[in-house]
């Protein structure tokens, strides 16, 4: 190197205005992308929730109400302030539990492979979902907003 140009990157600053520009830019879509994915939850009260098999509605649960629905015969509920739910699809099985006082709702048990569902939280706002991938069975909160998303 010519000592002409060691003088000169010894003038130079480490950063130029257009650098910053950049980097300032970056720094506003990373925290615009972190506010779009994690601030628009819905996390208002549990009303109730539905149990689906792609569109079919197999059972459902009124918080306000304390009412449940069952619509298809391979739905199997017992218990008292804790709700049972035995649900067959599939040739499988996935038991739902429904906490009336504490109003949530969470698959405990399963016999599909992985048991993605049983690992799931609790649903207890209108923004979580619980969805068993081998079965294809989807438990959703009534207020839930979809974006039409397949899920298969």
């Amino acid at each position: 190197m010519s000592l002409k140009k060691i003088q000169q990157v010894k003038k130079d600053r480490g950063f130029k205005i257009a650098d910053l520009i950049v980097y300032g830019a970056i720094l506003l879509l990373v925290a615009a992308t972190f506010l779009a994915v994690f601030i628009p939850r819905d996390n208002s009260p549990l009303a109730g929730v539905r149990a689906c098999v792609g569109s079919k509605v197999l059972f459902e649960y009124d918080f306000e109400k304390g009412e449940y629905s069952s619509f298809s015969a391979d739905v199997t509920v017992s218990g008292g302030e804790v709700l049972s739910v035995r649900i067959e699809v599939n040739g499988g099985y996935n038991v739902l539990e429904i906490n009336k006082s504490k109003r949530t709702a969470k698959i405990v048990e399963a016999d599909c492979r992985g048991k993605d569902c049983v690992h799931t939280p609790a649903i207890s706002d209108n923004s979580g979902i619980i969805y068993c991938s081998p079965h294809g069975l989807k438990i959703v909160p009534f207020g839930l907003k979809e974006d039409n998303t397949v899920i298969i």
